[in-house]
């Protein structure tokens, strides 16, 4: 047997790290449930900045990345937690939304008393709930009988229960992020008392006796709080401390009860092998109480033979006769998809708790401090800035939902899982952009059911599920369909667990460096959680793959695999390896200049020539959209090439904000490696920049306008794909440039290469068409020019739908032979007058229409002419690709003028 780095066994070490990451197939459905809020007030800092200048971490972001580990504990006693939000409007304030039920255990036994079987069947699933949470490296903490639900509750031997409120004391770091500690109750053991409340904190042996306190209230059918005091229980548990018979509390604690309480059952009815469980879960000792596993062992299946996590046929078909009902929909829903469908409605929960008063707000000129001093700390008037909030549970609302869901046929939802993506494609949804999309919830309901279906099958209907994922991804389903189309296996998540993460490494320093200023702007990504993810995460990818090394702006690229991958740190790694190899092969190398300026060394010429070529019709470009801001960048030098290195070496993650960075790379690894590789592997990263305009636009809207452009190199079949795909993605940077000119008209140099990394985020319309073909021209022709060349074919449906302004500068007399309809002839191109020409470019800049320039066969004239327009400041010049000679014969397009 192998032992790993810490002296564990190998193979044990691996079987317990991959039980903590894997998913769940099997997801918690919402069935007959509800969502539970639980608000919790975090502690206000002393200081808002740091030494090193960054801002402190304030306990809600440190809770928030604790929570995210707690989502990955999953078992049928433990209600789901769902989702950890930080309230906008009371600072440090977080809310914890989970699975929630109505009825409660303290609920029951105030109403009915439980048989030792009943008692035997409810033990049964507490105890393997908290087994679980111990084996994973957790404590429940608030274990009492208002803690426990029940789902279901028809008969009471076979009833269901599960945990809720679990693990606060590792969210809350022992109460220490949390004003006022976490919440005191009956269940709390001796030691607690010993070493006091706050510093005595919550152990396994602490749960183990709450787990006996809750099998006293079930055993005499006596809520301890019911008939004492808090106060008064404390001092019952103090002097029954001494009091103890062969260890236990049991028995002193039965006789004060009995004394006080005349409606308690006598607990020598019940069954003896109860009654052992109870004792040693009440020693005052903890290491005579026992372990859950050791309760299990102890109590005989027969006896919690009514407990069973498998769904027997019986109960399989009520809930099918169930769904008769009008909310089947949503019962059939995971948890996680329902709250996301919930938040859909205009649901909020913070909302909802103060409209209910649960969050209790002041005014905020009633909460203003006496004196503010240094780094924003408040003196004075401190009580006015506290809030107050309700203890427990909340129930929050769900009828909008659920009528929503209702009104909609069922055929909406489901019939599409059974349909490929063109024969279920929702028509009126095409012309949507995916951020209105995103916010439908029917839509999105529809979505959700038929990638959930082809995922399930994605190795026997891979080609489904990407025509269905083509027009966009579902938030909620977006990781497993990374997973999907990179391509990643449960094999390849193995290499996170042979590295050792936590050794020092070269990169160390870096990595301390960049780790916390990597998206400071997303709350989880500022969590120490987050930080410490990120480095394994990091560390794991540069041990496996020694021939890298660490670069700056690494931390970005992996930052969009950690969000989506928060608990699964192996998938994360093997979805990170896979982009890397896909999109950015060997760019990560410690000598990359030989991959930075050729695909490869026999093919450098050729790869050379259409770099240069790529640069030439940014350029045009350029000219095309802001002439102005042409003339101004190259006059100062300000080449592509100076800020697009950046953005290729980590696909824009290290400038776009992450929710942005996701609508982006949807798209983005739905192409193959050969289209990024072709105009990426060389250090412009052009292409890609007018990638991100491209989907920028998709996602804003339809199409409505397009512009042509094209190489000049003649090209193979398979390379006249992609340039396909280049004229494409560059036709699409037209209108985002327009955006950057009030800020880059008179911008410095240095002020130049600040602006062009950060990119704007504002809505733009995307193309209409684009052309099906332009002539190749060398390099060296085209480099002279200063404008982009327009197709044919966009030529004579712009001129149909007039949409254009045409100018013939050929002589008068071949003008009066043949000219295109609507034309303007203008022959004396030495005059820089403009006369009969100014006012319909105007016209044509006012209403966003290009103007083409037609002209002879004598191209010198053309190119001087348009570049001098350009120069003047004209925007949207563009010159008829081939001239006038290539519409000559359309008599579509040609009349004679009398």
């Amino acid at each position: 047997m192998k032992l790993n780095l810490n002296g564990a066994p190998y193979e044990i070490h691996l079987t317990k790290t991959y039980s903590i990451y894997k998913k769940e197939v099997q997801m918690r459905l919402l069935e007959n449930a509800c969502f539970g809020a639980l608000v919790l007030l975090g502690i206000e800092e002393g200081r808002r900045t740091c030494a090193n200048g960054l801002p402190v971490i304030s306990s809600s972001i440190r809770m928030l990345g604790r929570f995210e580990k707690m989502k990955s504990i999953q078992h049928p006693a433990l209600c789901a937690y769902i989702e950890l939000v930080r309230c906008t409007l009371v600072p440090n304030a977080v809310i914890l939304i989970s699975e929630h039920h109505n009825l409660s255990l303290s609920s029951l036994l105030s109403s009915n008393s439980l048989s030792s079987e009943e008692i035997f069947n409810v033990l049964w699933q507490i105890a393997e709930g908290i087994s679980a949470l111990h084996n994973a490296g957790f404590c429940a903490g608030i274990l009492n009988s208002d803690s426990i639900v029940i789902p279901e509750c028809e008969d009471k031997r076979s009833m269901t229960v599960r945990l809720t409120q679990y693990a606060m004391s590792y969210i809350s770091k022992d109460g220490f992020d949390i004003q006022n500690g976490l919440p005191v109750g009956f269940s709390v053991a001796p030691e607690q008392l010993i070493k006091g409340l706050r510093c005595g904190g919550t152990t396994y042996k602490t749960d183990v006796w709450a787990l006996g306190i809750v099998l006293l209230e079930m055993a005499t059918g006596v809520l301890l709080r019911d008939i004492w005091s808090l106060k008064q229980y404390m001092t019952i548990l103090k002097c029954s401390m001494t009091r103890a018979v062969n260890g236990s509390l049991l028995d002193p604690l039965l006789k004060a009860l009995r004394s006080v309480s005349q409606s308690s059952r006598d607990v020598a009815e019940l069954d003896k092998k109860l009654l052992g469980v109870m004792e040693k879960c009440l020693s005052l000792l903890p290491s005579k109480r026992p372990t859950p596993d050791e309760i299990l062992s102890s109590i005989s299946h027969e006896q919690a033979s009514d407990s069973s996590y498998f769904e027997s046929v019986e109960s399989l078909s009520e809930r099918i006769s169930s769904n008769s009902s009008r909310d089947w929909i949503l019962r059939e829903m995971p948890v996680e998809d329902a709250l996301f469908l919930w938040r859909l409605c205009g649901s909020s929960a913070e909302a909802i708790l103060i409209r209910n008063n649960v969050i209790t707000l002041r005014h905020r000129v009633l909460t203003n401090p006496s004196i503010v001093v240094e780094d924003l700390r408040m003196f004075g008037n401190d009580e006015a800035r506290k809030f107050y909030v309700k203890p427990g549970v909340v129930m929050l609302p769900d009828k909008n939902m659920r009528e929503k869901l209702s009104s909609i046929a069922s055929t909406d939802i489901f019939l599409q899982s059974s349909l490929t993506a063109t024969e279920a494609g929702d028509f009126q949804n095409d012309n949507l952009s995916v951020i209105v999309k995103e916010k439908d919830m029917v839509y999105q309901a529809s979505r959700m059911r038929l990638i959930s279906h082809l995922l399930a099958s994605r190795f026997y209907k891979q080609q489904e599920l990407l025509d269905a994922v083509a027009p966009d991804i579902p938030p909620m389903r977006r990781a497993d369909v990374w997973c999907a189309l990179l391509d990643v296996r449960s094999s390849d998540e193995w290499n996170f667990y042979l590295s050792n993460t936590l050794a020092v490494h070269i990169s160390d320093r870096q990595l301390d460096v960049d780790i916390p200023r990597c998206h400071q702007y997303e709350e989880l990504m500022t969590s120490p959680a987050a930080h410490y993810g990120l480095r394994r995460l990091l560390k794991a990818w540069l041990i496996s793959h020694p021939q890298y090394v660490y670069w700056q702006g690494c931390d970005s690229l992996a930052a969009p695999f950690l969000l989506l991958h928060f608990n699964r740190l192996p998938t994360a790694l093997a979805c990170l390896t896979a982009f890397i190899k896909k999109y950015l092969n060997n760019f990560f190398l410690k000598d990359n200049s030989a991959v930075i300026q050729a695909c490869s060394p026999g093919h450098f010429m050729k790869t050379n020539i259409l770099l240069t070529e790529q640069l030439a019709v940014f350029n045009h470009l350029l000219a095309y959209v802001d002439a102005k801001l042409y003339t101004r960048l190259a006059s100062m030098e300000f080449y592509p090439e100076l800020f697009a290195i950046p953005w290729f070496l980590t696909c824009f993650a290290h400038v776009l904000p992450i929710h942005k960075l996701f609508h982006i790379w949807d798209h983005l690894l739905q192409r193959d490696s050969s289209f990024p590789l072709f105009i990426g592997e060389l250090y412009v990263s052009l292409p890609f920049f007018s990638l991100l305009v491209f989907l920028i636009l998709y996602l804003e809207g339809p199409p409505t306008c397009a512009i042509s452009l094209s190489f000049g190199s003649s090209l193979t079949d398979s390379t006249e794909k992609r340039q396909k795909k280049i004229k494409k993605i560059l036709s699409l940077g037209l209108a985002i440039l327009r955006q950057l000119r009030p800020t880059l008209i008179d911008a410095s140099f240095n002020d130049a290469i600040l602006l062009f990394s950060d990119l704007p985020d504002k809505p733009q319309a995307a193309p209409r068409g684009l052309p099906c073909s332009l002539r190749h021209v060398p390099y060296k022709e085209l480099k002279k020019w200063h404008c982009p060349r327009l197709s044919r074919e966009e030529f004579k449906w712009r001129v149909t739908d007039q949409l254009i302004v045409a100018i013939d500068i050929r002589p008068q007399i071949e003008f009066g032979r043949g000219c295109v309809l609507r034309s303007i002839n203008y022959p004396n191109v030495s005059d820089k007058s403009l006369l009969n020409i100014a006012e319909p470019m105007k016209v044509a800049q006012r209403n966003q229409h290009p103007i083409c320039i037609l002209g002879g066969k004598d191209v010198d004239i053309t190119r001087k002419f348009s570049g001098d327009l350009v120069n003047l400041g004209i925007d949207g010049i563009c010159v008829l690709d081939g001239g006038f000679e290539s519409i000559r014969h359309d008599t579509s397009l040609i009349h004679v003028p009398h």
